[in-house]
């Protein structure tokens, strides 16, 4: 009789599972094929999921409009900015957690850092735009990179894992001559592989998604980010939604590779987050 019962709530979670992720996906599916319909089948109504003959003639102009150019510049943003954002964020939750005992008030100096999260991001972006015009780094790609390397979620992350780490570790590794540079980039750095690779995934997002700072500093064409070749696509008397949808299609494909690619370590990742030292 248990084990029914069990097996009745196993099934009864799985499908409740399927459910909620097809819920979920639903709206991706729905623009992958919505991509491939003639212009009329967009909003035919009733609606329908497939098109009825597949047509790449969108893929093959958004191409043609330079699209691989754009990617290329958010590619660049994202990676460049992703190391930057992990270095600091290593670096910065390593001195928080293992300094806690030695220097005061670096805890109250975490607190300084999480009070930051109270301030939303679109409030600096006169502040971030003035600074960038000023050190000289307006249309370019560095203007929109340097500003927002810094994140309190990535410190965090850090900084917890750390603090599970006994602080011996690292007092042996001192007594044995390593220096603190040596001790965080050959043992505290790898013991936080799982926290380093969630975080390359959510920068690598935050950054490819970025779309305010680069409509605001980027004025050539040629430096654009995938999110505003996107946005051109969308003109003063009509709205080109056959190449949105191309392009929008083709923009998420990195990030799905590099999700695919590292997931498995996003459970062990948050994790190691939430322990307490």
């Amino acid at each position: 009789m248990k084990t029914s019962k069990h097996l009745g709530s196993t099934i009864a979670i799985t499908v409740l599972g399927f459910v909620i992720a097809l819920i979920i996906f639903f709206p991706i599916i729905w623009l992958t094929f919505s991509s491939f319909k003639p212009r009329a089948e967009l909003f035919a109504y009733p609606l329908h999921l497939l098109p009825s003959k597949f047509n790449f003639d969108y893929y093959g102009s958004v191409v043609n409009d330079g699209l691989f150019v754009y990617m290329k510049n958010s590619l660049f943003l994202a990676v460049v900015g992703t190391l930057i954002t992990v270095l600091i964020s290593a670096s910065c939750g390593y001195a928080l957690a293992i300094y806690r005992k030695e220097i005061p008030y670096v805890n109250k100096v975490f607190a300084v850092f999480l009070l930051g999260t109270l301030i939303p991001g679109e409030i600096l972006t006169i502040a971030q735009f003035t600074v960038v015009t000023d050190i000289g780094l307006y249309n370019n790609i560095w203007g929109c990179i340097l500003p927002v390397v810094t994140t309190t979620t990535g410190i965090f992350m850090y900084r917890q894992h750390y603090m599970s780490i006994p602080l011996a570790l690292a007092e042996s590794a001192r007594i044995d001559g390593a220096s603190e540079f040596m001790i965080f980039r050959k043992i505290m750095l790898p013991l936080g592989y799982s926290v380093t690779v969630t975080l390359t995934i959510f920068s690598f997002m935050w950054r490819w998604n970025d779309y305010i700072l680069p409509l605001m500093l980027l004025s050539d064409q040629s430096k654009f980010t995938i999110q505003i070749a996107i946005k051109s696509y969308i003109g003063t008397m009509a709205v080109d939604w056959s190449s949105i949808l191309a392009a929008s299609v083709l923009s998420i494909v990195p990030v799905i590779v590099l999700y695919m690619i590292l997931q498995k370590y996003i459970t062990g990742g948050l994790a190691a987050t939430g322990v307490k030292g």
